[in-house]
């Protein structure tokens, strides 16, 4: 990936391993909370480069309702979120915008 992101036209401040390596820690420490969401919402906060996750106080990492296939995200984001039962966490997903994990909320 480029180390500016095209999206937000801002500097990236971590290597893809080392966003590999977080994001693969966030997995295992949601993997031992039941619920999951307060986990991924406090790690969200704490890790994420996304100014709307850095806002969004306790909606941290929350997209609301996506509209698949409109290129936000791209096709594989969109394929893992359709794949995604409701409170299921989806591996790592790669996209234009970076590295993610997506937690379907409903």
């Amino acid at each position: 990936k480029n180390t500016v992101d095209k999206v937000r036209n801002k500097q990236v401040k971590r290597t893809r391993g080392e966003a590999e390596r977080l994001l693969r820690a966030v997995l295992e420490q949601c993997a031992s909370d039941p619920t999951k969401k307060t986990t991924f919402t406090q790690r969200c906060k704490e890790i994420s480069e996304c100014q709307t996750s850095l806002s969004a106080g306790d909606l941290a990492g929350d997209l609301g309702w996506l509209k698949l296939g409109k290129g936000k995200f791209g096709p594989a984001f969109d394929a893992a979120a359709l794949a995604l039962q409701v409170g299921q966490l989806s591996d790592l997903v790669d996209s234009d915008q970076g590295i993610h994990i997506i937690l379907r909320s409903a």
